[in-house]
């Protein structure tokens, strides 16, 4: 998909900002920012099914190449001081900018006010939703949603949360929200994996062969492989898959409210 803000790396040619890998359950997509996204944050379940007929959005990057992001503010803030400072141009100056670097893992719960910087590619998974309230766009001239994002914004410094690896069925789970489950597989020769319930392997770096029914596969980046409860997938080569699935607390999919 391109996108104002998009780069060139995914190799599908120039401002292609976003590829969409699989769109179940989860969504999960590569991101390539050559520029700031719009400063933006999305809504919980209760509020988007409310407003909006839809689920909300609770996401997580794996960082593929590192550089700069936003992540909540840098103090207590009113509503009020956000509507103007967003209206004026001096929102930088109360958002909170990290310095994210490969490998690491940031969870953005909805309510959380964020935006990719420059060159700061990543892995996104997320609730099968691409609801977004932008709050501010760097003077671009697209539509902003200021009073609905500023209805669900957290507006206290939120710390980026921290999670514990935990080595489980061949790989290293990276973290887990009632949502979704991130894992890293390192590949260095061949791996067997069986899935306790639906899980989509994506390979980041190097290459490797997928062993099944239809045959040998090869793979390379991004090329993704959706494995269903149960079934079993055999990997040989060199490489570094990323595996995202649903979690034992993930509550069944949200239902609008009754025509």
């Amino acid at each position: 998909m391109e996108r104002v803000w998009g780069g060139s790396r995914l190799g599908f040619g120039e401002r292609v900002g976003e590829v969409w890998l699989l769109e179940e359950p989860l969504l999960i997509k590569l991101i390539d920012p050559a520029d700031w996204l719009s400063v933006q944050v999305h809504p919980p379940d209760a509020y988007a099914l409310a407003r909006e007929k839809r689920p909300g959005k609770t996401e997580a990057w794996y960082v593929l190449a590192e550089g700069e992001i936003v992540y909540g503010f840098n103090r207590p803030v009113t509503r009020e001081e956000v509507r103007e400072r967003a209206q004026t141009g001096a929102l930088d100056e109360v958002l909170n900018r990290l310095w994210v670097r490969k490998g690491e893992v940031v969870y953005i719960p909805a309510g959380t006010v964020h935006a990719l910087g420059p060159g700061t590619m990543v892995y996104e998974v997320q609730q099968p939703s691409d609801l977004t309230y932008r709050i501010y766009d760097y003077g671009r001239p697209r539509e902003l949603h200021l009073e609905k994002a500023l209805e669900v914004a957290i507006l206290e410094p939120t710390p980026l949360p921290r999670f514990e690896p935990l080595r489980r069925g061949g790989g290293v789970r990276l973290m887990a929200c009632p949502y979704f489950a991130l894992y890293r597989y390192d590949l260095r020769g061949p791996l067997h994996l069986e899935a306790e319930k639906p899980l989509a392997l994506t390979l980041l770096e190097g290459e490797a062969v997928l062993s099944g029914p239809g045959g040998p596969k090869p793979l390379r980046f991004p090329d993704t492989v959706l494995l269903e409860t149960g079934e079993e997938a055999r990997l040989e080569g060199e490489g570094v898959f990323l595996g995202a699935s649903l979690t034992d607390s993930t509550p069944p999919p949200p239902r609008g409210p009754a025509p």
